[in-house]
């Protein structure tokens, strides 16, 4: 049992690491953990279920009140196990991201294959599409659901900048649109 809550909270860890948020709060109470998190100007609520066969509806509500009761601008739910039918249909309504059980407990951003990544700003993103002179979708696509768009949060439309550092061509930036 330990052992998952420890995975649990890594990951936890790491999303906020890589979505630049900084812990206001943490509460701890049997198998759930509750952050208060702050971006910026936006405030959000994570909560980690663990140690269920599954996570249903009543959590994705249970978790939507408690956003409405503080006031924050989202909900982010980090389970170990499976969620109901119900809860992935209805959670995007609701305003929670439901964060897969399959995201690893690891940095994948330490893994030597895998390069540093950001999402583009909007002031960004308008300098490279000037730059390559295209559209958000010519570029190559990378899915919503890849784990590095998990981790940095990145939605459909957004660009995410690859940073590559190769012994022959140097330090070369290549960019992917979500999907």
């Amino acid at each position: 049992m330990v052992k998952k809550e420890k995975a649990i909270e890594k990951r936890a860890k790491l999303i906020i690491k890589y979505r630049k948020m900084k812990i206001r709060k943490k509460e701890e109470n049997g198998d759930l953990i509750t952050y208060r998190l702050v971006k910026k100007d936006s405030s959000y609520v994570m909560r980690c279920v663990s140690n269920r066969s599954n996570v249903g509806i009543a959590d994705v509500r249970e978790l939507r009140d408690l956003v409405h009761e503080i006031k924050a601008d989202g909900g982010i739910l980090l389970t170990d196990s499976k969620y109901t039918y119900s809860a992935r249909h209805n959670s995007p309504r609701m305003n929670i991201e439901l964060i897969p059980p399959t995201i690893p407990a690891f940095d994948i951003f330490k893994h030597k294959l895998v390069s540093p990544a950001e999402i583009l700003n909007d002031e960004e993103r308008n300098t490279v599409l000037e730059r390559f002179n295209a559209e958000p979708y010519q570029f190559p696509k990378m899915g919503s659901k890849d784990p590095v768009s998990i981790i940095l949060g990145a939605n459909s439309g957004d660009i995410v900048r690859f940073k590559h550092d190769s012994v022959t061509a140097g330090l070369t930036e290549t960019f992917r649109y979500v999907v």
